[in-house]
């Protein structure tokens, strides 16, 4: 396309940029995580605050805790096909607080564990997972809107 003489006539330029727009929204469309991705990920967090209501012997829980979200992450990249651009300070800062949220519904989670009320433990669950899901969905409305503008 290079060396393509044609670009010089204005249309088969304004042709080229048009097909090249729409393989920019193509690829943006493409880059954001799949539903599934951001709802396994957010049960995996809401299984990981819930924790401390399942008893004792939790390894089972912490193996599927651990290799949980590397299969989600190899299976989303496999069928994404497209890599996407490093995030940039603002979803570190989102990262961080949905870390700080995750963490301090878990010590609520702890604390109703040894207060004998184990079954509500369910509550700081679902609103860890509802904060994941929430956060996953604004990093990627971010992700798709920098994919775009790239020029």
């Amino acid at each position: 396309m290079e060396n393509d003489s044609d670009l010089a006539d204005p249309r088969h330029a304004s042709a080229a940029l048009e097909a090249l727009e729409a393989d920019r929204a193509s690829i943006a469309a493409r880059v954001a995580s799949p539903g599934w991705y951001l709802t396994g990920i957010s049960a995996l967090v809401a299984v990981f605050v819930a924790g401390p209501a399942l008893g004792g012997d939790r390894s089972g829980l912490f193996a599927m805790l651990a290799l949980g979200p590397i299969v989600l992450a190899v299976v989303r990249d496999r069928r994404r096909r497209v890599r996407p651009p490093k995030v940039g300070g603002v979803a570190w800062g989102w990262v961080l607080l949905l870390l700080a949220v995750v963490l301090l519904l878990l010590s609520i989670s702890f604390g109703l564990a040894a207060g004998g009320l184990a079954p509500w433990a369910a509550l700081p669950a679902l609103a860890a997972a509802g904060a994941t899901f929430m956060v996953g969905r604004r990093l990627d409305a971010q992700l798709r809107r920098q994919v775009a503008r790239v020029r």
